[in-house]
């Protein structure tokens, strides 16, 4: 009976070893893919709060510390209140129209839930209602 040439005997365990390495690399990129996830979440959600917090902001008798208080609420139920972040409410001028613009300054996470302070910057703006 004829065994297996001699270089066939040399790559035993090689399929173990191959299979290790492709499982790591699939581990690393399914994490960055659930990072990138996370990191989009994050910014449409600040979008969302901010655009909610400038249309609260805008309505008739409505002042701008309540948008800043809708816009906070927001981000603090969907994100959760120990995400870093900077609110600001203002009215500015466009064309001779008041508009309510809210800012928001975040935390964009990088690794995990932690990142830079204030690296995530949104902004979103209302027509001032008479």
């Amino acid at each position: 009976m004829r065994g297996f040439p001699s270089w066939a005997q040399a790559e035993d365990g090689s399929q173990i070893v191959g299979h290790v390495l492709v499982q790591v690399l699939v581990v690393f990129v399914v994490l960055g893919l659930l990072q990138l996830a996370f990191a989009l979440h994050t910014r449409n959600v600040a979008i969302d709060a901010a655009s909610e917090g400038a249309r609260r902001a805008s309505l008739v008798g409505a002042t701008l510390a309540e948008g800043a208080d809708r816009t906070s609420q927001l981000l603090d139920t969907a994100l959760g209140s120990d995400i870093s972040r900077d609110v600001r409410v203002f009215e500015t001028s466009v064309d001779g129209e008041l508009v309510v613009r809210v800012e928001v300054d975040a935390t964009l996470p990088l690794l995990g839930p932690f990142g830079f302070a204030n690296t995530l910057h949104v902004s979103a703006s209302s027509w001032k209602e008479p």
